[in-house]
């Protein structure tokens, strides 16, 4: 396949969806939703224009690299918005959902591999740890733009943004210790986790203060000096995020719980305008990175493997949308007297993407003789709730200002400042 190819797709994909934006967010749609049934239609499945695995060999190891490289770049752009006052007003509800939630999720999705795709134990908690993290890609959509802050409160758009940011790495111990367990003998498993684990987590929150905080502060100081253009200045976010990424996973660390991390020291030291033009430009940045992981994710979804998992399969998507998140959260929350219409916007929209994505891929080195239901199960779950959560964003958001969700189909091309993304 002509790498040109590639380059006309993904650079067409990302034109038409920016110049349509507005009018895809209208129809109930997402730009994630429309790059995915782009990859799929041009995909070797259908009309066969784009083929990974031709152009790239190994297409799994390429779309693992992807999706952790989109991941870093969403949590730097989900980081650089969260401000202290953010942090102090939703520490508590975005504890809650970071521990007893996040426990709860795994729990729920495990239970229904273990029931419905009749899985072992650790195998569905695998397969349930790999499915627990709340998307930052997918998310953004529901917490970005002028329809999320016209209709949503920003202390819950924040709330999301911290969840969806922090347990993208925090899901990394859960996914070690299923996969340890299921294949070292318990003992052994379990110590090697609390080794692992812990030094995954311990170095990712370490060395993601230590750059964030040094480069921003060093930002900052050179800035207020002029001895840093400002031109230069706006791709701090981005380079950050890929440093952060590589230096904390080649110290042994989670690298994506590292660039959030990194993210939130970099936003706390820098104020002001400075800040606020690196969330926007970071901002645009993940929109472009966006769109390539989807496309390529929709050119090699393993078909023939949902076909084998059956109606069992289906099943078990359902079950990860409307039982993983919808039973916890309410419970999770009641302590925090959060109000009953948050409540509910915080049960659903809690999509699952990239994040999954990323997870499914990286268990395969517990070279487990079901590794290939697991990922045809986790893939399916996904595209499910892609395809979910893009159709209800928009009407959800809607419904929790009390409007009708209804306006923006009968007049889809009407611009008006509340219904702009």
């Amino acid at each position: 396949m002509d790498v040109n190819v590639v380059l006309v797709v993904v650079g067409a994909t990302t034109v038409v969806l920016a110049l349509l934006s507005a009018v895809v967010r209208r129809l109930w749609l997402s730009g994630v939703l429309l790059a995915l049934l782009v990859g799929i239609v041009l995909g070797p499945k259908v009309l066969g224009v784009l083929d990974p695995a031709a152009a790239a060999g190994d297409e799994r190891l390429l779309l693992e690299e992807l999706a952790r490289v989109t991941l870093a770049v969403s949590l730097m752009a989900a980081g650089l918005q969260i401000t202290r006052n953010d942090l102090r007003i939703n520490l508590r509800r975005s504890a809650m959902l970071l521990t007893a939630g996040m426990a709860g999720m795994w729990v729920m999705t495990g239970l229904g591999a273990w029931l419905v795709l009749d899985l072992g134990l650790w195998a569905a908690l695998l397969l349930g740890a790999v499915l627990t993290p709340t998307d930052p890609v997918v998310a953004s959509t529901l917490v970005t733009g002028r329809m999320a802050e016209k209709n949503v409160p920003h202390d819950v758009r924040r709330t999301l943004l911290i969840e969806s940011g922090v347990n993208d790495g925090l899901a990394l111990p859960f996914v070690l210790l299923a996969g340890l367990m299921l294949t070292l003998p318990r003992e052994e498993a379990l110590s090697e986790w609390v080794v692992d684990a812990g030094l995954e987590v311990a170095v990712a929150v370490a060395g993601g203060l230590l750059l964030g905080w040094t480069c921003g502060k060093v930002a900052e100081r050179a800035f207020r000096a002029g001895e840093i253009e400002h031109v230069h200045l706006l791709g701090l976010g981005l380079a950050l995020s890929l440093l952060v990424l590589g230096a904390v996973r080649l110290a042994g660390g989670s690298g994506v719980l590292g660039v959030f991390v990194a993210s939130l020291a970099f936003s706390l030291v820098l104020e002001g305008r400075v800040r606020k033009e690196l969330e926007q430009v970071q901002e645009s940045v993940t929109r472009f990175f966006v769109l390539p992981v989807f496309v390529f994710f929709g050119a090699v979804l393993p078909w023939e493997a949902w076909a084998d998992l059956g109606l069992a399969g289906l099943a078990f998507a359902g079950w990860a949308l409307f039982l993983r998140r919808p039973p916890v959260v309410p419970v999770v929350l009641s302590p925090t007297r959060t109000a009953r219409r948050p409540t509910a916007f915080f049960a659903w929209f809690g999509p699952i993407g990239v994040a999954a994505i990323y997870y499914a891929l990286y268990i395969e080195r517990f070279d487990h003789p079901q590794y290939e239901r697991l990922y045809a199960a986790a893939t399916l779950v996904v595209v499910a709730s892609i395809v979910a959560h893009s159709l209800t964003a928009t009407p959800g958001v809607r419904l929790f200002a009390g409007r009708s969700p209804f306006t923006t189909l009968r007049h889809p091309l009407r611009a008006g400042v509340e219904e702009a993304p």
